[in-house]
């Protein structure tokens, strides 16, 4: 192909940071003029549009773009919660997505897992409290005047004993959007789970590493596709663009790299995460912080550190808007694609967590 003479439309990736990274790949390769098959498909496909409003159906109806990003959907919320009159604040605070993580804990050993579970200590693999859980996702809410997209992740959420009574208490919050709960499907899925599920907010997102499990693994999948299925809820299925985290390790790179990572870096749009009580701007603060690695107190916000919405709002505000955090020093080993996603193992390229 001329390089030079030849337009590329990216597919629409499945996850948060892969958008980014198959950008990247394009460039790399010479392919200088590309279009985003996500920004494509909501600029023109999309049936949710200014005159009809925000329709949670649509979005949950339309199961091949991405909610990460998505930037109508959470438009079109804040439009909705602005004539509802749930916006209480003079300035705009709205997130396309927000990830709460609801313990450390997983049914797999993903050797290059983002949330790097295989590094925790024994006592630090926990489900969260509900109590914690709840004050996080009530503190947050309020702070916020909406929010795109809630996911709620792990580890393994399934693996969580209070996992639908934390689905009650995000649905019962006027600003979100859509709901989404990720899973490995390799976990007991109950009648109970898949019951509370049945809404018309809510989506069971299968990430689906089949390729690197074993036959058991793969057949208790299967099982939990088909009875999602067969449930009547909304779920999808697929196959997750991976590449490497950051390693973690401090680098000592110069204030300027710094600026300009941050200022380039997707994360900090789509990996927004509530973790233990604590607001993290992207995937690497949040590794940082949850591992205990080092104390960098200008980069995340303790939500009991605050003692109101304002209070927290400004604080987010705050910290979304340094110019780099210290954390980018630990982010500039990875993002390499990786071919089979999910991969088993334990890898001595994060040994030093």
């Amino acid at each position: 192909f001329d390089r030079e003479r030849t337009l590329v439309i990216n597919c629409i990736p499945n996850g948060s940071l892969s958008g980014a990274a198959g950008e990247q790949e394009l460039i790399d390769r010479g392919y200088r003029h590309h279009l985003s098959g996500m920004a494509l498909f909501e600029a023109l496909m999309c049936r949710m549009n200014a005159r009809s409003g925000f329709d949670a159906k649509v979005c949950i109806d339309t199961t091949f773009c991405n909610w990460c990003a998505c930037e109508r959907l959470s438009s079109l919320l804040y439009r909705q919660c602005k004539k509802d009159g749930l916006t209480i604040f003079a300035d705009e605070l709205v997130l396309p997505v927000a990830t709460f993580v609801i313990n450390q804990k997983c049914t797999l050993k993903c050797l290059h897992c983002g949330q790097y579970m295989n590094n925790y200590l024994p006592e630090d693999r926990i489900n969260f409290s509900l109590e914690r859980i709840k004050k996080d996702i009530d503190r947050f809410s309020a702070a916020v005047d909406a929010i795109g997209f809630v996911s709620i992740i792990g580890g393994e959420p399934f693996l969580h004993p209070t996992l639908n009574e934390i689905i009650d208490i995000v649905l019962a919050k006027p600003n979100f959007g859509v709901l989404g709960i990720t899973t490995n499907g390799v976990c007991d899925i109950s009648d109970e789970h898949l019951g509370k599920l049945r809404n018309m907010k809510s989506r069971l997102i299968f990430s689906d590493y089949t390729k690197a499990l074993t036959e058991k693994q793969r057949c208790l999948f299967a099982k939990n596709v088909k009875r999602a299925s067969e449930s009547g809820i909304n779920f999808t299925i697929g196959q997750p663009l991976w590449s490497t985290p950051a390693s973690l390790r401090k680098m000592n790179l110069p204030e300027a790299t710094k600026i300009a990572m941050k200022g380039s870096c997707n994360s900090r749009n789509s990996c927004k995460t509530i973790q233990n009580g604590v607001y993290y701007p992207c995937t690497t603060t949040a590794g940082i912080g949850s591992h205990h690695l080092v104390d960098y107190p200008c980069d995340w916000a303790r939500i009991d550190d605050t003692c109101s919405a304002e209070e927290l709002r400004i604080k987010i505000k705050e910290i979304d808007e340094r110019p780099y955090y210290e954390s980018c020093d630990h982010c500039c080993e990875g993002g390499e694609l990786l071919t089979l996603p999910g991969e088993q193992g334990v890898s001595y390229r994060y040994g030093h967590i």
